[in-house]
């Protein structure tokens, strides 16, 4: 599969999680913050997003899977997203062979990388 494939069907699925609004409002709360604060928080809240990935990926993304879900963890989310997002692009110019066409299975390991599972 084509990297820009891979990078089309990660943003749709994000845009199924999260609204315009809720997006925006997320990136506002990220750039209010400077860069060692969103470092922390994607720390503080590692495990959390990846449970809440495995959460997404295995319910196809139900609109109610980020109910009750903290401003702090999607927003740690949205960070770690464009984030990985940004190194897979690097890391894979020319896509990979191979991928599942499953859009939440693709968007979660653009997710969770080897480094997001390892312990802080």
């Amino acid at each position: 599969m084509k990297t820009e494939e891979i990078f089309k069907i990660s943003v749709d699925v994000m845009k199924r999680l999260l609204d315009k609004e809720a997006m925006s409002a997320s990136l506002s709360r990220t750039k209010a913050r400077n860069e060692e604060e969103n470092s922390e928080l994607l720390v503080r809240e590692r495990e959390n997003i990846n449970e809440l990935v495995r959460q997404i990926a295995f319910s196809e993304g139900l609109v109610d899977t980020l109910s009750g879900v903290s401003q702090d963890l999607i927003d740690a989310m949205v960070i770690r997203y464009l984030s990985n997002r940004d190194v897979f692009m690097r890391t894979f110019p020319d896509g990979i062979e191979g991928v599942p066409d499953e859009p939440f299975s693709i968007w979660a390991a653009i997710m969770i990388s080897p480094r997001d599972e390892m312990s802080a």
